[in-house]
């Protein structure tokens, strides 16, 4: 597939208040550094010398004109009563491995006044836990089978992640609000199948909400809750979707440890997938399967329900700066597209 200038629509307004004072160390993205060196550059953490420095930072990974521009559209476009439309991003389980880079690229937007809603998995720390406890991760059609065992183990995983991730945030000067619980309802998905696995039916944004206006960074579980308060187990990308959906961001990134999705034959990086012209033919490969069929579903579904200017963008997390402040962007972008339609002969375009 061929790559693409990206235009991304995007939004948000800075909504809380001051920040603390303190020092920040961003990684410097210019063409200049060295591969594999973390270029450390220490800034006074003022909210008006942080914008300022990280703007300059940001030319280094884009034209001055894409950078201002991404700036002004993200900076202006969201009101202070709904706080939370700038982005919603979707942290895997692999990538909480190396929490540094991840704090770092969030703090980044944080410092210049963008507040993106952070919801994270535990997929890869939690299958190490319960085999270590002796209990086999059960799969169904991608979806984990959870039992009491596994549910109470996975609480405490996703507990102990999102502390560390909220931990390392405020190392760095960024505050940010840990929300394990009390966003998502749930019904059972279907109990005899999957177990304590949920199905969500509501979003309480108001949590989330009030963390923002607060200026914090909100932290989300896939946790949900039934009406009769037991817990429940959400796959951390469909609950994600769900939030995408509710709350209707200009951006929705999924943070993976590859960078993108890839030809399952060939090994390249899918640039572009335009759902509306290659979705039925990728969902027939054979290539297409385990954790990659379910993801494509659960993406071309939530764009179904999004406006057409809507994408998805499947990125590691030191490209998250290149993709929200380039036109070119990074990882692998999907979005709906369009359907072409070819023909032999006018007179048969016509007819159809």
């Amino acid at each position: 597939m061929q790559a693409t200038t990206r235009l991304q629509i995007p939004a948000a307004r800075m909504v809380a208040g001051q920040r603390r004072s303190g020092l920040l160390a961003v990684r410097s993205l210019g063409p200049r550094a060295r591969p594999g060196v973390v270029q450390k550059r220490y800034i006074q953490s003022s909210p008006q010398t942080d914008r300022d420095t990280i703007t300059r930072l940001l030319y280094s990974i884009g034209t001055k004109r894409e950078v201002e521009r991404h700036l002004r559209i993200f900076s202006s476009s969201s009101h202070p009563s709904q706080p939370a439309k700038f982005a919603v991003i979707k942290v895997g389980g692999a990538v909480l491995s190396d929490l540094d880079e991840l704090a770092l690229s969030l703090s980044f937007l944080y410092r210049v006044g963008l507040y993106p809603v952070i919801l994270h998995g535990a997929g890869p720390q939690l299958n190490e836990i319960i085999e270590n406890e002796g209990v086999v991760p059960d799969y169904i059609d991608g979806i984990r089978v959870t039992d009491a065992k596994t549910l109470q183990i996975a609480r405490r995983v996703f507990m102990e992640e999102n502390l560390k991730l909220v931990a390392a945030l405020e190392k760095l000067g960024t505050r940010a609000r840990p929300i394990t619980s009390g966003v998502f309802s749930a019904d059972y998905l279907d109990k005899d199948k999957y177990g304590l696995v949920g199905k969500i039916t509501k979003i309480d944004k108001r949590p989330i909400e009030a963390s923002i206006r607060a200026g914090a960074l909100p932290i989300l579980t896939s946790l949900a809750e039934s009406n009769e308060g037991q817990i429940l187990n959400v796959n951390a990308d469909i609950a994600a979707g769900e939030l995408a959906k509710e709350l209707e961001p200009m951006k929705i990134v999924f943070l993976n440890d590859k960078g993108g999705l890839f030809h399952g034959v060939t090994g390249e990086k899918l640039d572009v997938i335009n759902l509306d012209e290659e979705y039925d033919q990728l969902m027939k490969e054979p290539w297409v399967k385990y954790g990659t069929k379910p993801k494509l579903r659960e993406f071309k579904e939530l764009l179904d329900h999004l406006p057409r200017s809507s994408s998805v963008a499947v990125i590691s997390a030191d490209s998250l700066q290149k993709e929200l402040f380039t036109d070119s962007g990074a990882g692998t972008l999907i979005r709906r597209g369009y359907k072409l339609f070819k023909h032999d002969s006018i007179t048969a375009s016509r007819r159809s």
